[in-house]
């Protein structure tokens, strides 16, 4: 059952908007929560080491619609968006909260029918500690104090339903942060952002909540996912302007999820990444031999599945998983593609 009573909360909604010298697409942030048809929001700018005076004119602007709800933190210098988001969210204290950065955008009844979904999804099922809506990706430009709209098209996740995938999800992020209200409570037992990671702190986040908890996707268009792909300055994403950013900390992650695994003896994130990983290249591998010699896609399927319970039914798990990366290391993808074969026709394989 849902808790009725919360005390003490600043509101139902704890909204984070992180900026740093963007005014042109927080104003449109703002009018973004300020026309949300629910009501019951609190909203928290964490102005990262910009400049304070054009954060507090355009708060000024939107002073008769912000009411009481809302409230700015001045960083003399920036500390990172992760850690930008842990700072909003630990100064207040709300059922729910919701990642709104300054250049992306909500419509209006995103709040209205994200807050309703949770509340019913949880009914039934209670492990649930978000939802996400589906989005649009706007591709734009920012000239001067003018936005540009090129295109917009449904983000590549928009086809999915029901509950957010954890395996999918380990290979790629599913879903942006503007499209996602999740507990206040299953954020803190879980520690909140790591405030180390310069980029993919999202996808971190995603993973940690998802270990424990259920994300339940609401088929509904409500959020905008905004890109600038060839600005490079400040008003670019850090998506497209990071790049090579982005690629490095996904192997630096992956790789200490795969060393805590291994060094607690457990099959766990790193390994089922790792797993994946190792099945999407031996696919590959398959798909580049000869025609001729191809198996057949249903032949491929029925081997594949059977190497996968295979493995799960060994009793040297984390053993097999270490000895197949040195063997990548030392000798190639080709050749240890042979050894897996060798190993899987050793216990019955054909």
């Amino acid at each position: 059952m849902i808790d009725t009573e919360v005390l003490n909360l600043d509101a139902t909604v704890g909204i984070i908007t992180r900026t740093k010298d963007r005014p042109v697409l927080l104003k449109r942030a703002l009018e973004s929560v300020v026309n949300q048809s629910y009501e019951d929001w609190q909203l928290v700018i964490v102005n990262d080491g910009g400049d304070p005076a054009a954060v507090d004119r355009l708060v000024n602007h939107f002073a008769v619609q912000l009411r009481d709800r809302v409230s700015v933190i001045h960083n003399p210098v920036s500390l990172g968006m992760e850690a930008a988001s842990n700072k909003g969210i630990q100064s207040i204290k709300t059922r729910y909260l919701a990642i709104h950065d300054d250049d992306d955008s909500w419509a209006p009844e995103f709040l209205t029918i994200a807050v309703a979904e949770i509340e019913h999804i949880r009914q039934k099922f209670p492990q649930v500690a978000g939802v996400v809506t589906l989005a649009n990706v706007i591709y734009e430009r920012v000239e001067g104090n003018i936005v540009h709209i090129d295109k917009t098209e449904p983000y590549w996740s928009s086809g999915k339903r029901g509950f957010v995938s954890f395996a999918e999800l380990l290979a790629d992020n599913q879903f942006a942060p503007i499209q996602l209200l999740f507990r206040y409570d299953a954020a803190e037992a879980i520690g909140f952002f790591r405030a180390d990671l310069p980029v993919l702190g999202d996808w971190d986040f995603n993973i940690r909540l998802l270990s424990r908890h259920d994300i339940f996707i609401i088929p509904q268009f409500l959020a905008f996912y905004h890109h600038r792909i060839t600005d490079q300055s400040g008003y670019g994403n850090t998506i497209h302007a990071g790049k090579s950013q982005h690629e490095l900390y996904a192997k630096m992650l992956k790789n200490e999820w795969l060393r805590q695994d291994i060094q607690d003896r457990r099959f766990g994130i790193g390994m089922m990444i790792a797993l994946q990983q190792g099945m999407r290249s031996l696919a590959e591998t398959t798909q580049s031999l000869p025609q001729s010699i191809q198996p057949r896609p249903a032949i491929r399927l029925r081997r594949l599945f059977k190497l996968i319970g295979l493995w799960l039914l060994s009793d040297q798990k984390i053993a097999s998983i270490k000895k197949f990366f040195q063997i990548l290391r030392s000798e190639g993808l080709r050749n240890t593609v042979h050894h897996i074969k060798a190993w899987y026709i050793s216990r019955g394989g054909n």
